[in-house]
């Protein structure tokens, strides 16, 4: 009969292979994933408040994208253009990681559309290539040539966000009550 020997427990070994399990798990965690909820709240045309259907509320900032602020020049357009978008549905939220901030950044997608490449097409964002493949810049980046080409949002020839149409008052000026 042979006797095969054991190895042994050797207790660094095993220390060593534990800290190249949590290195790998990490590394899987900060690759990314996706989240499905609602948007809560709109802040801008790039950054919304999303309620995750899990209960998680965050904060997010669209990659590869960046709107001007409500305040400024078709910033409310961005914002109402999103709005319109997204309010009131289900979206999927794909991020590569998530640093430590309080936002996290990602890919908003509904119904199999990339929302994000929809603010560029509608000329209300431009391109910000950091955080996207070499292909995701590609796709972006046509996404905001044909806006530019066709004169849409910021890129139009005025410049300046369209104002509403006035409300006429019914019945003309005949109508209205003088002191």
């Amino acid at each position: 009969m042979t006797l095969i020997p054991r190895p042994s427990h050797n207790p660094f070994n095993l220390r060593v292979m534990l800290c190249c399990l949590l290195f790998v798990a990490l590394q899987t965690a900060a690759a990314g994933g996706s989240v499905t909820g609602r948007p809560a709240q709109i802040i801008s045309g790039d950054e919304l408040v999303l309620l995750e259907s899990g209960g998680g509320i965050h904060r997010v900032r669209l990659s590869g994208i960046k709107a001007h602020p409500p305040n400024q020049p078709w910033g409310a357009a961005a914002r109402r253009h999103l709005q319109a978008l997204v309010l009131g549905r289900s979206v999927s939220l794909y991020y590569r990681s998530t640093e430590q901030t309080p936002e996290v950044r990602g890919q908003l997608k509904h119904g199999g559309a990339d929302i994000n490449i929809r603010m560029l097409s509608a000329g209300l964002a431009w391109l910000d290539p950091a955080g996207l493949s070499p292909a995701e810049v590609e796709e972006y980046a046509a996404a905001e040539q044909r806006a530019q080409a066709a004169g849409l949002g910021i890129w139009s020839d005025v410049g300046r966000e369209a104002q509403p149409r006035s409300i006429r008052v019914p019945g003309g000026p005949q109508f209205r009550i003088r002191p």
